[in-house]
């Protein structure tokens, strides 16, 4: 073969290698892409993966199917997407159980950082912080004396061990330097009952679980954990503007894929999520769930997740919170 003939063949082949990743992103996808989901059916994270899944199928003309596979707070999802084949086909809508299982279950059975590329995250709501009829106070500030006089004795309710509701409660305690009793439910369902019932006189779960009682003034919203007061119901202040200053935690929502996704995959995903989550159809859906639609790039969600394991786990060690 001759010197300009061999020239030839290796320009062809690098032009052919360099468009390959182009031509591979244009083309996807071209067959239904599935969004699996940790938990039940009609739950936040469902609620959200179909919303999003909803516009993602408009705008990229191929079905999105959501199977929902619970089990192990969100674990065994998340490994089905961990072993999927990475062609962008199976996706995960993960929450903070990505970050934290981990260091809650020793059989978790996925890394989060390993495992798993980022797409985009998807949006956040924060926790709340309720009284039930059985609490004699009515402000956060009330709650603190009362905590501190009593160290261990008052008691709240969450939807369960490591839940985003009770590791904010946890990270409460050590702002505000009180002991309270945490009590897990199976469910913020049952934890709600039995704060309205008077069995239980504190109660930590996310914000769009309680929005009915909220605007009913059936349970008493003492403050939501998020930065900045949260849209649908302006007037429950933070827990920082009431003495703490910097405290923030937030229940979020994030799109997976699995490792070794084609990077050109991930980006057309990643800016069809984001171009979904600017629509004022999905904003207005998140609003009305409680939460706040957000949206990122892969690196940005990439260093959120990072941040998110490391600052929860090293709470998760410290206060000795196992789920098994």
């Amino acid at each position: 073969m001759s010197a300009t003939v061999s020239r030839r063949a290796f320009s062809a082949g690098a032009l052919a290698a360099a468009s390959a990743g182009p031509a591979r992103a244009q083309a996807f996808p071209d067959r239904p892409i599935t969004l699996l989901v940790g938990f039940a059916a009609g739950g936040g994270v469902d609620i959200v993966a179909r919303a999003v899944g909803a516009r993602l199928q408009e705008q990229l003309g191929q079905p999105v199917v959501i199977e929902n596979r619970p089990g192990a707070n969100s674990s065994l999802a998340a490994v089905t997407t961990a072993r999927a084949k990475p062609d962008g086909y199976t996706l995960l809508v993960g929450a903070n159980g990505m970050t934290t299982n981990a260091a809650l279950y020793p059989s978790a059975g996925f890394d989060v950082e390993k495992d798993f590329v980022s797409i985009s995250t998807l949006g956040e709501a924060p926790p709340v912080l309720a009284a039930g009829s059985g609490f004699t106070g009515a402000t956060l500030k009330d709650l603190v004396e009362q905590a501190k006089a009593k160290p261990g004795e008052l008691a709240y309710g969450s939807p369960g061990a490591g839940s985003s509701a009770h590791l904010a409660m946890e990270l409460f305690q050590r702002a505000a330097g009180v002991q309270l009793r945490h009590v897990a439910y199976r469910s913020g369902t049952l934890a709600i009952t039995d704060a309205m019932g008077g069995h239980i006189p504190l109660l930590a779960v996310n914000l769009p679980e309680v929005v009915g009682q909220a605007k009913a003034g059936t349970l008493k919203m003492l403050g939501v954990t998020s930065r900045a007061r949260n849209p649908l119901l302006p007037e429950i202040p933070t827990v920082a503007e009431q003495g703490f200053p910097g405290f923030e935690a937030s229940t979020w929502w994030a799109l997976f894929a699995p490792a070794g996704t084609p990077a050109d995959v991930v980006a057309k995903l990643s800016a069809e999520t984001r171009k979904a989550l600017a629509s004022e159809e999905l904003r207005r859906n998140f609003l009305n769930l409680g939460g706040v639609a957000t949206g990122s790039t892969p690196e940005e969600m990439k260093t959120f997740i990072a941040a998110e394991r490391a600052r929860w786990s090293r709470i998760i060690v410290e206060a000795k919170i196992t789920a098994e």
